[in-house]
């Protein structure tokens, strides 16, 4: 695998193989992530992104983490998070507080109701990952895909105790 990665390091053009790769890549992560997103509107009236970002906080030390922290632990930009976090706090589902010591910051704290909202949704999720994703796949396949998806995302093994950034720091 090395010796292919260098190889391609010093080609101006990707390969066949590799451009096929990347394309199928990207495809699929596009194709899943709409069709999760169109189940969780249809079914629970949320879009994938407020999903994660519950979910994010859910995970979190007393369900709570600052803007920045919940924006990269989701994927998405600080101004997408907040327009986010926004909409979840009209709705009762998420509450917003100043960072303690820092007049800028602003933490996200999961509430009562985001914290039911996230239970009583949480099949319609798993049911959705596993009929766009899971069921297509055998658990090597799975395996093999969650360790290279991690790889390249930079992210460290799993850990429930912790919310990684983009760049697994």
């Amino acid at each position: 695998m090395m010796e292919n990665r260098l190889r391609a390091a010093t080609d101006e053009r990707l390969s066949p193989e590799e451009a096929a790769l990347f394309d199928a890549f990207i495809g699929a992560a596009v194709t899943v992530q709409r069709n999760v997103d169109a189940d969780l509107m249809y079914e629970r009236n949320r879009s994938l992104s407020e999903y994660q970002t519950l979910r994010r906080l859910a995970e979190a030390p007393d369900k709570r983490l600052r803007m920045n922290e919940l924006a990269a632990a989701a994927f998405l930009s600080l101004s997408r998070m907040s327009r986010i976090v926004e909409k979840l706090e009209q709705q009762g589902l998420v509450r917003r507080e100043q960072a303690e010591g820092d007049r800028r910051g602003w933490n996200a704290i999961l509430t009562e109701a985001g914290t039911e909202w996230l239970r009583r949704s949480e099949c319609a999720y798993a049911s959705s990952v596993r009929r766009h994703v899971l069921d297509n796949l055998d658990n090597e396949t799975v395996s093999v895909l969650t360790a290279a998806a991690r790889r390249i995302a930079h992210l460290p093994g799993p850990r429930h105790d912790r919310i990684f950034s983009v760049n697994g720091q």
